[in-house]
C-alpha cells in the first residue's frame, strides 16, 4: 500500500456516513488493490450504518 493510499483511507475515515457514496471517487483512485478493498469495505460500514439510521 502507498503512501497515497494511506491518505485516501484517512479521508475517508473522516466521512459522515451521509457521504459513503463520496468514497467511490476515492476508491476509483486508489493505486493498490489493498487499498481498494480497504476503501470498500469503510463505505459498506457507512452505507450499512445509513441503512440502520433509516
Amino acid at each position: 500500500m502507498t503512501d497515497f493510499d494511506k491518505k485516501l483511507i484517512e479521508k475517508a475515515n473522516k466521512f459522515s456516513r451521509w457521504d459513503y457514496h463520496n468514497i467511490d471517487v476515492l476508491i476509483s483512485i486508489a493505486d493498490t488493490d489493498e487499498a481498494r478493498k480497504a476503501l470498500t469495505n469503510i463505505r459498506w460500514e457507512l452505507y450499512d450504518l445509513v441503512q440502520e439510521t433509516l
